[in-house]
Order: C-alpha cells, then sequence, then structure tokens
C-alpha cells in the first residue's frame, strides 16, 4: 500500500507543479500593468487544481475498486460459492492480496470436499450398521440417530433436537445414557423393548470425548433378542438334562445300596431290581432321544425321499400298538380309507407318527379314544392325530416343542416321558419341508396336524425302504 499511495502523491505533485508552471508562463503577458495577468494566473491555477481533483477522484477509483473486489469475492466465499477468484496483474501489493485470497478459497474448497467425502462415508457406514446407533449433546437432545436405532426402537420421522424420553419413551434407556454422560466408563446393560416385535437390546452407552470437557453421549444398540433365547434355552437343556438323568439314577444308586447292604426276600429283592430295570431302561431311552436330537439339529440325518403310504405306515403302527393301548383302555382309528403318497423320508414319518399316537396314550385317560385321518391338501399331505386326552393350556401351547418342556412334569414323568419326544417331531418334519401345529382344549382333547410333500406321479420311488 505504500507504494501505491507514493504513486498517487507523485501524480498529484506533478499535476499542481504543471499547473503552477503554466500560470507561470502566462503572468508575463500582463507585464505592462494591465488586469489580464493576474485573471490568466487564476484561470491557469483554477484549471490546474480542476484537473488535480479530476485525477484525484480517478486515482481513489483506481486505488478503491480492488477493494470491492475483494469484498464481493470474500462475500461469495463465505456464502458457499468457492468457484470465484480474484484475476488481476497490477504490478504491486494488491496482486499478493489477490493471490492470498485465491490460495485460501482453494484450501477452503479442498477442506470442505474432504469434509463433504468424510460425511458421505460416514453416512454409508451408519447406514448399513445393523446396530443402533444414537448421538446426544450435552443437553440430552438427538443429534444423530442412524437407520438401526429407527428400526429397532420403531422410530420414524424427525428426531433431532429433541430429548430421548419424547422419542422412544423408555425410561431405561434414558437413564443408561444419562448415567453415562455422568460417569467416566461406559455404562453396558441388556434392556427389553416392548412393542410390535420384543426385543432384548444389548446397550453400551458412554460420554464424549473421553478426557476433557464433555460434548455428548453416544449409544450403540446390539439386538440380543436371539441370543438371549439361544441362552436360555440352553441353561434350561443343561438344568433339565442334568435333572433327568440325576432322578433315575438317584433312584439306582439308592436300591443297588439295598440289595448290596441287605438281606432280602426273593419278592422284595425282584421289586427292587424292577425298580432298576425301569430306571436304568429311563436313561437309556433319554440319552437316545438326546443323541437323536442332537444328530437332526446338527443336519447330519440324511433324508431319503421315496413314496409313503401314510395311511399304511398309520394302520401299522396302532396294530404295533395295540397291546399297551389295550391296557390304558383306549380305542384307536385311521378315519381315513385311502389317501395320496407322501414324498418323504419313510423312516422319519414313522417317528413322527409313533411319537404323537405314544403322546397321546400318555395323556389320554381310561375310556378315550385317538384318531389319525390323512388328506391332501395342495402340494402337501397333511396328517392329523386327535385324542380325547387332558388337553393343553393355551399358554403353554408355544412351548409345547421346546425341549424339555412339560405341561404336566408330574405326570410326564409318572408314564415315562423323556420331554423330548415333540422336539425331536418338530425337528424331523421341519427337515422333510413341512410344519406342525396343536390345537387344543383343555378337557375336552388336542390335535397335532403336520404336513409333507405329496408325491407327483412323475416321482419315481428310487431309494429303499
Amino acid at each position: 500500500m505504500k507504494r501505491i499511495q507514493l504513486k498517487i502523491f507523485l501524480l498529484l505533485l506533478a499535476l499542481v507543479v504543471g499547473a503552477t508552471g503554466l500560470a507561470l508562463l502566462w503572468a508575463p503577458a500582463a507585464s505592462d500593468g494591465s488586469t489580464a495577468g493576474p485573471v490568466v494566473f487564476l484561470i491557469a491555477t483554477g484549471v490546474g487544481g480542476a484537473g488535480a481533483l479530476l485525477l484525484s477522484h480517478r486515482l481513489a477509483h483506481m486505488a478503491l475498486d480492488p477493494l470491492g473486489q475483494i469484498r464481493e469475492v470474500v462475500s461469495e466465499l463465505s456464502s458457499g460459492n468457492l468457484e470465484r477468484r480474484l484475476h488481476w496483474h497490477l504490478g504491486d501489493e494488491r496482486d499478493a492480496v489477490a493471490a492470498s485470497i485465491n490460495r485460501m478459497a482453494d484450501h477452503l474448497a479442498r477442506q470442505i470436499d474432504e469434509a463433504r467425502q468424510e460425511a458421505q462415508q460416514l453416512e454409508a457406514v451408519m447406514g448399513s450398521m445393523i446396530e443402533g446407533v444414537l448421538v446426544l449433546d450435552l443437553g440430552g437432545r438427538i443429534v444423530l440417530a442412524n437407520p438401526g436405532f429407527r428400526e429397532l426402537l420403531g422410530v420414524w420421522g424427525p428426531i433431532e433436537g429433541r430429548s430421548v424420553l419424547e422419542v422412544v419413551r423408555h425410561a431405561e434407556i434414558d437413564e443408561a445414557l444419562r448415567l453415562a454422560q455422568e460417569s467416566s466408563t461406559p455404562i453396558i446393560r441388556d434392556i427389553e423393548v416392548r412393542g410390535g416385535k420384543d426385543r432384548v437390546l444389548l446397550t453400551h452407552a458412554v460420554g464424549f470425548p473421553l478426557s476433557g470437557p464433555r460434548a455428548g453421549t453416544v449409544a450403540v444398540f446390539h439386538d440380543v433378542t436371539e441370543v438371549r433365547r439361544v441362552d436360555r434355552i440352553r441353561r434350561d437343556f443343561i438344568a433339565n438334562a442334568s435333572h433327568e438323568l440325576r432322578t433315575p439314577l438317584t433312584s439306582i444308586q439308592g436300591f443297588a445300596e439295598t440289595l448290596s447292604a441287605s438281606s432280602l426276600s426273593p419278592d422284595e429283592m425282584e421289586t427292587y431290581l424292577g425298580v432298576i430295570l425301569r430306571n436304568a431302561r429311563r436313561m437309556a431311552n433319554l440319552i437316545d432321544d438326546l443323541m437323536d436330537l442332537s444328530r437332526i439339529e446338527s443336519g447330519k440325518t440324511a433324508v431319503e425321499r421315496v413314496r409313503v403310504d401314510v395311511c399304511k405306515v398309520a394302520r401299522t403302527l396302532l396294530s404295533d400298538m395295540q397291546p399297551r393301548m389295550q391296557r390304558a383302555g383306549l380305542t384307536a382309528r385311521v378315519l381315513t380309507e385311502q389317501a395320496p403318497e407322501a414324498w418323504a423320508d419313510r423312516r422319519a414319518v414313522e417317528q413322527v407318527l409313533e411319537n404323537l399316537i405314544t403322546n397321546a396314550i400318555r395323556y389320554t385317560d381310561e375310556g378315550g379314544s385317538i384318531s389319525i385321518e390323512i388328506r391332501s391338501k395342495a402340494d402337501l399331505l397333511e396328517v392329523a392325530v386327535a385324542d380325547t386326552g387332558i388337553g393343553i393350556p393355551e399358554k403353554s401351547r408355544d412351548r409345547i416343542f421346546e425341549r424339555f418342556y412339560r405341561v404336566d412334569a408330574a405326570r410326564s414323568r409318572a408314564v415315562g416321558s423323556t420331554g423330548l419326544g415333540l422336539s425331536i417331531t418338530k425337528h424331523l418334519v421341519q427337515t422333510m419341508g413341512g410344519t406342525i401345529r396343536v390345537e387344543s382344549e383343555i378337557g375336552v382333547g388336542s390335535r397335532f396336524v403336520f404336513t409333507v410333500p405329496r408325491a407327483r406321479d412323475e416321482e419315481d420311488d428310487t431309494s429303499p425302504g
């Protein structure tokens, strides 16, 4: 700027000196004593002053115009137009100012582009996460919520700037986030969320940054509903299996010790040996069922599909089980004379029917009846095993196919049930591509209905059995 000021000063000085010289040149014309000399001098001075004024206005405009351009460019840069630049070559300090502003604009454009790319990457990551992510500011207001969070909590619409309680209406989640903001360690807990779909969410909440003044809280929500369900089933399985094995083992051990330490009559020995044998068979049946269930669930059971006459299989089973049904005082029959053949595993169909008939015998009182009905339904064969037994409470129907689940535990043990038959049945049916369900009414009876694929005319019996 000093160079610009010096140029302007020299130009003004030259103009004033020129005007003064002009006036002096005209001055001799008045040497005769007339008034023309002073007039000419005044005119020359006025012309010089006017010229100096015009020149100074022009010079001021030339000096201030670049400042206006600078102001305009900076204003557009600040409003987001990063394409504007200063293009001039004035040969003074203003060129350096323009170059600095252009470099600043280039740097700002690069930074904004990098920030935009990072934001897009963050948005892509957040959108692809199945976990829910929630970020709150220091006042507990929502700053960010990814699609995973919205799906897990059933939240839609604009939620930024609102409190957690306004959005999810869950006191335990709000409490965990509040504790995380106040604590120096993460808050980790399982939170049950009930609604359209009940879920268990493993919540990790922590205040950020970890050091220095807090700026907010971030929480990650993992859907562990299935994991917790499997854990519960595993714990129940271990507890139930241990109990089921311990009960007969205790009886065997007790009666064996009595036999070895006492002098008993032949009748007493026979009774005690009978108890030992029954409990030994009970343990063997339980172990066999466990092995069957483990093999089926692991997918190691090969399915050999052949044509199966389900009506014939049902009649054969009822004939084989007739002595047992006579002892229980029950009657049984197949209601369907003839039905299409199934395209299924013959041994699996036999085991499913045997398990369902056995289950009906156990839970039907003397004088009751059991019936089997087979009918075609689209591409499936639907098989129903019905009884007039004690029935199943509504609250237990969803769990009846779980391992070791019993509606009446005392009666189940008394009749020798291992608690695994229906679970094995369900897995066998699913392995063959079918489904199974139960219909029941207390005091009236139960009806188990399962489906298997129906054989088509072009299907050949390519497997033995």
